[in-house]
């Protein structure tokens, strides 16, 4: 049975590593120590192998690890690994650790070059997909589309992450998928503006510049505060994951200063309207 690594389970983690260090024990002492692999313990602390309860327990002997902080590691344990529905296309997302992330999320924001997946149509993701997956088939793009999609429903949940996103105003006029794609994906933004958990603003070309254009990025933001941010960026080779604070704290200040570049959630919606008349 497949399970991926929680925000949870990372913050465990974290901790596991910190109090080995602070006993001064090299993951190799510990495995001696166990008569574990060396290797069991590498997989264990970066995530690549599930840490059931009964190896903790045993990993928290050795530490000399008290309750009630052996209490609250266990806790933490019993949480750290989740099921998801990204769990049906780990074949091409590798286990889906962006989507772990941000389904445990409590706010993600979005400086954009293009249209979030969140805030997608299924048109407007199945032609944006095929447009930059050049050697998928139609079976891989429209799968990929469909877990697009599925991620909807962080939306429709009764306490959804509040969502921000930042919109450089080319993306409006960009008609990906012709002209019929494009416009109804318009009118989905326009509706999804109005959901009180969504915030949605767009840069006008007026403004020029602003940090988006460097890259775009999201940030996810969890709702325990001794679980720390996490910028994201997709490339063509991979996903990049920023967790240390300096560097996640220089995207939060990029991400205010983007949205202080913006128009306002009002404004934003009038401009989108403008530029869906415009498209024919």
């Amino acid at each position: 049975m497949r399970y991926s690594l929680s925000v949870r389970g990372r913050r465990l983690l974290r901790e596991l590593r910190a109090i080995r260090e602070s006993c001064g024990l090299s993951p190799e002492q510990v495995a001696k120590r166990l008569g574990w692999s060396r290797s069991k313990i590498y997989r264990v602390e970066a995530g690549e192998s599930r840490l059931i309860l009964e190896d903790l327990e045993l990993l928290l002997g050795v530490y000399g690890v008290p309750s009630p902080r052996a209490e609250a590691l266990a806790k933490l344990c019993r949480e750290a690994w989740k099921r998801g529905w990204w769990l049906a296309y780990s074949d091409m997302y590798k286990g889906g650790s962006y989507f772990v992330l941000e389904d445990d999320a409590s706010a993600i924001t979005f400086v954009a070059q293009n249209i979030p997946g969140l805030l997608q149509t299924p048109d407007y993701a199945h032609a944006l997909i095929a447009s930059t997956l050049l050697d998928g088939s139609e079976q891989e793009i429209s799968r990929r589309a469909e877990a697009r999609i599925t991620r909807h429903r962080l939306l429709a949940r009764a306490e959804p992450p509040q969502v921000t996103a930042v919109l450089d105003e080319a993306i409006l006029w960009r008609q990906v998928g012709g002209t019929q794609v494009a416009r109804a994906q318009l009118d989905h933004l326009i509706d999804i503006a109005a959901h009180p958990a969504v915030t949605l603003q767009v840069i006008s070309f007026a403004t020029g510049g602003h940090p988006g254009l460097d890259g775009e990025f999201t940030i996810l933001d969890f709702p325990d505060k001794e679980d720390p941010s996490v910028a994201h960026q997709e490339g063509l080779f991979g996903d990049i994951f920023v967790e240390a604070p300096d560097d996640v704290a220089r995207y939060h200040r990029a991400a205010e200063t983007a949205r202080g570049r913006a128009l306002a959630p009002d404004e934003s919606v009038t401009l989108i309207r403008n530029v869906r008349k415009a498209i024919r």
